[in-house]
């Protein structure tokens, strides 16, 4: 079952910094004319390889919505590292937090999703009949540093504000409309995007 995933709390930090981005952008170390438009790079490349990867590179916070609870819950946001809760409408129609107890987890890693499962004797409760966003997962996803992201995935970044630091128009060379090529072959080093 797909579900809705929203972003309720942002990371507070970023995969590289300002600097190791100037290095691979070829900034001479002291110039700070682009530091701005440098950062925001930072900030679009990280997003883009996120939504590509369907991945959270540091730790921010979460939310699945469902209609309903399928048989097992499936959160493709790798990678997982709490579930903080799991609410649901009950068939009056009330708003209610299911107990810790009453459900296993089995927190994804790198490559693979997060799963959730009724406890052993437990079973799922009937929610709200005919009932939208019935069901909300609120989980924590990502690194807690950016020294534990990946370096696969840091150089994915840095590689990318270079391309668009230096790429900064639209060009008529059909080949540069898509993910560079160097890229696309850093990303698909290791099974991110797998489950995208």
């Amino acid at each position: 079952m797909h579900g809705i995933y929203l972003r309720t709390v942002a990371p507070t930090a970023t995969p590289i910094t300002t600097a190791e981005a100037k290095t691979q952008c070829a900034i001479a170390s002291g110039i700070e004319d682009h530091d701005d438009y440098i950062d925001a790079l930072i900030d679009r490349a990280t997003e883009a390889i996120e939504k590509h990867c369907n991945i959270q590179m540091l730790s921010a916070t979460w939310t699945l919505v469902l209609d309903t609870f399928p048989t097992e819950i499936v959160i493709v946001k790798p990678p997982v590292t709490a579930i903080s809760s799991i609410g649901y409408t009950d068939t009056s129609g009330t708003a209610q937090t299911l107990s810790a107890s009453a459900y296993q987890t089995s927190l994804s890693t790198e490559f693979a999703p997060a799963r959730i499962k009724p406890a052993v004797g437990y079973n799922w409760p009937n929610t709200q009949t005919d009932a939208y966003e019935a069901v909300t997962v609120t989980f924590t996803c990502g690194y807690a540093e950016a020294a534990d992201v990946p370096l696969t995935l840091k150089h994915a970044v840095a590689f990318l504000v270079a391309h668009w630091f230096r790429n900064r128009e639209s060009v008529a060379d059909r080949t540069m409309s898509k993910i560079p090529d160097g890229l696309e072959m850093l990303l698909s080093l290791e099974d991110w995007g797998a489950y995208a």
